[in-house]
């Protein structure tokens, strides 16, 4: 299995970094078909890889690629490695088709990888599976070759009852993704069950709520696209509960957010947020630390924020929250700040622009915290309130946050999201570094320079989960 996942793996990289330097040839449009009509539909999961350097995916993901000079050097110690296992990549991917597909099957308890495609050169993509010190078995179904590394996987494909192309969780999960991608991914429920069982042993409490939120799930999908200058990875899913997940799904406190912010978070909250059982569990351990932390969790009952804004000799961070018990709330933070400032500072009362907050003056920095009308305000700024209460300079009329959230597809009333722009904040990580005699290195300056800016946002469309990953370039 290992010399066919490393070959599999190899051909789908080398069509993805091949398209920084011109592809391996071919040309056209991405195949609008795959090989789910010949896949057997009790299929772990199923991966479809755009290996067409004509398409327009590819295209749009060359010119990103592009301007990182690192590029070129992961490419060639992919090709060198290839080669090591006796694998030409220029005939590999020049004689590939213009898509391949990977599934995951499991035959006797044991599971294996199964790769299909239609070459553009069947005679020179089957001289490349023969070489290297252990050969794959391939064969013809229904036009389009399938290889493995044992026979019994092809077997399984011929001798399938059903095909994964007429499985309704398969075909459900499908309607969700683009119709054009650099890549997309499927996991069904026995893959699903599969995952969640085999990661279950030894699980903390957090670790357990998610697994139990994993083994829940009909299905995932997921989808890499490229566009305008832009990478996008997008994922479903759909729970086998039949009520609501519970996440809420709104404006938070998105708008006071201040303009300028280089690192930007916003959760709705709701019930959904915080695990019943992790909130039930917390008691004992607040008595031992001697910090509220049930207070604490309760923040999440309603929407939160919290943001970075450059400055010196120190970031401006705050975090603002509207908790259902704003008073207990306040009282675990200054709980949790006495601990980690070990007592040695004891808040005073200060007025600020836009009301009155508790203060602990560290000596080089002053932290800040308090309720003021409901709202629990967490800052390192005096001026945090006028900021979170002003009514211009909005984080929601920057320019670069605009940007990513029009071509996202980042709705108004989205669960939550997480904002970096990354062309700010860079220069700002490197004044920091600066101040501490450190230097960030020119070589990772250069591959971090095209970076604009990072969304991260969550949403729920008809009883399906989706969250997306937005990496914008200049």
């Amino acid at each position: 299995m290992r010399c066919v996942r490393g070959r599999l793996a190899g051909i789908a990289a080398v069509a993805l970094l091949a398209a920084g330097c011109g592809g391996g040839g071919g040309g056209g449009t991405a195949s609008s078909d795959n090989a789910a009509g010949i896949v057997p539909a009790d299929a772990i999961a199923f991966v479809t890889v755009d290996t067409d350097f004509g398409s327009d995916q590819i295209k749009n993901a060359e010119s990103v690629l592009n301007k990182f000079p690192i590029k070129q050097k992961l490419l060639a110690e992919l090709r060198s490695s290839m080669s090591s296992q006796g694998v030409d990549a220029n005939a590999l991917t020049s004689s590939v088709g213009p898509e391949l597909d990977l599934a995951v099957l499991s035959v006797n308890g044991k599971t294996n990888l199964v790769g299909f495609t239609k070459p553009k050169n069947e005679q020179a993509f089957d001289a490349q599976l023969d070489k290297g010190s252990s050969r794959e078995v391939h064969t013809k179904i229904d036009g389009w070759t399938a290889f493995a590394d044992t026979q019994a996987y092809l077997d399984a494909v011929k001798n399938r009852k059903a095909n994964l192309s007429d499985d309704a969780s398969y075909t459900a999960a499908a309607k969700t993704l683009p119709s054009s991608a650099l890549a997309t991914a499927y996991a069904s429920p026995s893959g699903i069950q599969t995952a969640a069982a085999g990661s279950g042993a030894g699980s903390s409490t957090a670790a357990s709520s998610a697994l139990e939120a994993l083994g829940s799930a009909k299905w995932f999908a997921g989808a890499l696209t490229s566009s305008n200058g832009a990478f996008s990875f997008e994922l479903h899913t759909k729970s086998s509960s039949t009520t609501s997940s519970g996440a809420a799904s709104g404006p938070g406190l998105v708008d006071e957010i201040p303009s300028g912010s280089i690192v930007a978070l916003s959760i709705v909250g709701g019930s959904g947020v915080v695990p019943a059982n992790l909130k039930s569990q917390v008691s004992g351990l607040s008595s031992t630390l001697g910090i509220d932390l049930g207070g604490l969790l309760g923040a999440f009952d309603g929407p939160v924020i919290a943001y970075v804004r450059a400055g010196l000799p120190l970031p401006e961070v705050t975090i603002a929250a509207k908790p259902s018990n704003p008073a207990r709330t306040t009282t675990a933070v200054g709980q949790l700040i006495a601990k980690l400032t070990q007592h040695q500072f004891k808040p005073v009362k200060a007025q600020v622009d836009g009301g009155t907050l508790e203060k602990l003056d560290l000596g080089v920095a002053s932290i800040y915290y308090g309720d003021v009308n409901g709202q629990v305000v967490v800052t390192d700024s005096a001026n945090a309130l006028s900021e979170l209460k002003g009514s211009a300079g909005k984080l929601t009329g920057d320019q670069v946050f605009k940007d990513a959230k029009s071509a996202s597809g980042m709705p108004d009333t989205s669960q939550g999201f997480l904002f970096i722009d990354l062309k700010d904040a860079l220069p700002a990580i490197s004044g920091i570094a600066q101040l501490a005699n450190q230097q960030i290195p020119p070589g990772v300056q250069k591959n971090l320079a095209p970076l604009r800016s990072l969304l991260v946002y969550g949403s729920q469309t008809s009883g399906v989960e989706n969250g997306v990953f937005y990496l914008d370039t200049n």
